[in-house]
């Protein structure tokens, strides 16, 4: 994003109501949106009672305007221009530190057209779609439900490090770890408690990504003897490692699948500490989909090439690399098919998936398979096991090597 040059702020008249930090104030919120919309395209404009933070814009004409209230909160605004004419706003109201609490869209008249919040009843949180006057519609999306209740489950273990997992869809809740008091054995380390329900909000607070349900359906699929423990993890605080290893030891795991990853070698300095400290066990990551070079251009944790650790991309049925998965001769151990993968999102759908977060699962469930079969087995054979089933990948038409080891054409193939 580059800097928009300024030009003299526009005050503008808004009856914006008394702040009340944290709560969900709809005429703050749409008198806000409102003046900021009527604004000149060029101007920045000063809101009474709002402190113009910062000022950008993007590669698709939007605005992006950061306002900050006496009391913490924080109104963030993305205002689309084009021909230099303002064509609408979505104005989210969030929490000093960061939390969201409402969204709402204009279109170029300023007319709000509606908008969604969240609602907070202890522990309980849901989505609240809201109509043109920010009045409720619809019935209400749960976020973080309490998980159901299982049997005490025995099988191989694996802990999976993703977004959560959807636990009330029965296909997902059947292939979790429960322990003997029948709980859910998992974690949420972004709320910090033991609903890792499926909901990344990293990218935005009202309309989440879910990825883990997806990575979660291939391994109850293809290891359906094992038992998953659950792990929500924030990419923007990539922290915690230490304590999801811990308890995923105490819970009788042996492989540990992250299907996750960025550019910042300072953000996965845990990781690379606490599976360093524990050799006895085995780290599955994917590559990662910025189709590049990870020997030159590195992500991690893909990139740290640790012996108890394989790293995946995803190449087609014939072994051919996924337009967008990285590679890399030495940081990358193997390619697996992860195109056209069948999934089941966090809705329930099913469809196909594409991606090294698919290919990763493919090869943690193989994992899985052979450790059923060998409990013996400690994460350097059961590396070794994975990678004496490697054949050489079709040649390159730019004659480059893609991975250390080649590609496995069917990890399910037992």
């Amino acid at each position: 994003m580059t800097l928009r040059p300024l030009v003299p702020a526009l005050a503008l008249a808004a009856t914006l109501g008394g702040p009340s930090a944290g709560a969900f104030e709809p005429d703050f919120l749409a008198g806000a949106a409102r003046a900021i919309c009527a604004a000149p395209a060029l101007s920045l404009p000063a809101v009474p009672g709002l402190r113009l933070l910062s000022a950008a814009n993007d590669h698709q004409r939007n605005d992006l305007l950061v306002f900050e209230r006496a009391d913490g909160d924080r109104l963030q605004v993305r205002r689309a221009v084009h021909a230099g004419r303002v064509r609408g706003v979505v104005a989210e109201h969030l929490r000093a530190d960061g939390r969201g609490i409402a969204i709402l869209h204009t279109d170029a008249t300023c007319r709000i057209l509606g908008g969604r919040r969240i609602v907070e009843e202890g522990l309980d949180r849901f989505y609240e779609d809201l109509d043109a006057e920010l009045r409720p519609i619809g019935a209400r999306i749960a976020i973080n439900p309490p998980p159901p209740e299982g049997a005490p489950s025995s099988g191989v273990a694996v802990a999976l490090v993703d977004s959560g997992v959807n636990y009330l869809l029965p296909e997902i809740a059947a292939r979790l770890a429960y322990g003997p008091d029948g709980r859910l054995a998992g974690l949420d380390l972004v709320d910090e408690d033991e609903r890792p329900f499926d909901l990344d909000q990293s990218r935005n607070a009202f309309f989440p990504r879910r990825h883990g349900t997806a990575v979660a359906s291939i391994l109850a699929r293809e290891a359906p003897a094992a038992r998953i423990l659950p792990y929500r993890f924030g990419l923007e605080r990539a922290r915690g490692f230490a304590r999801i290893v811990a308890h995923a030891e105490r819970h009788g795991a042996k492989i540990v699948l992250v299907p996750l990853g960025n550019g910042s070698e300072e953000d996965w300095a845990e990781f690379r500490e606490v599976a360093s400290a524990h050799p006895e066990l085995l780290f599955v990551v994917s590559a990662g989909n910025d189709a590049r070079d990870i020997d030159a251009r590195p992500v991690y944790p893909a990139a740290f090439g640790l012996p108890n650790q394989l790293t995946i991309g995803s190449c087609t049925g014939d072994g051919r690399i996924a337009p967008d998965s990285n590679w890399g001769a030495r940081t990358v151990d193997l390619f697996a098919p992860g195109e056209g993968v069948w999934i089941t999102d966090a809705e329930g759908r099913r469809g196909p998936g594409f991606g090294t977060s698919f290919a990763a699962p493919r090869i943690a469930a193989l994992a899985a398979r052979l450790l059923a079969r060998d409990p013996s087995l400690d994460a350097a054979g059961l590396r070794a096991a994975i990678l004496a089933r490697a054949e050489a990948m079709p040649p390159h038409p730019q004659g480059l090597v893609l991975a250390r080891h080649g590609w496995i054409a069917d990890p399910a193939a037992d």
